[in-house]
């Protein structure tokens, strides 16, 4: 759950593929926030061929809310391995190679 989407796994009945489903609501706070979420549906889609961005693989919409199928990535957040204790905090290698990441997805 973040401040604007919750994001909940779900898993595709016939092929039993896991997937991240993110639930975006279109008005938040009184405004109209429906070009934001385009507009993150038009960025994932120009980074499909990415490999360090997620893959969108579905775009739903109701009433109140836009739904993007996402790749399901699981190990966690990173923020929770940043403030970690010392053992299960990122070592100098991890920062290097998720820091790599990172900037070959941008």
């Amino acid at each position: 759950r973040g401040k604007f989407a919750v994001v909940k796994k779900c898993i595709q009945k016939d092929t039993e593929r896991e997937f991240a489903a993110k639930f975006m609501r279109k008005r938040r706070k009184g405004q109209d926030c429906r070009m934001e979420i385009i507009h993150e549906i038009a960025v994932l889609e120009l980074a499909q061929c990415n490999l360090w961005v997620i893959n969108l693989h579905e775009v739903y919409e109701t009433a109140t809310e836009m739904i993007l199928v996402l790749e399901y990535a699981a190990g966690g957040e990173i923020f929770d391995h940043c403030v970690a204790e010392r053992e299960e905090a990122f070592k100098e290698k991890d920062v290097k190679r998720l820091m790599k990441q990172i900037l070959e997805g941008v």
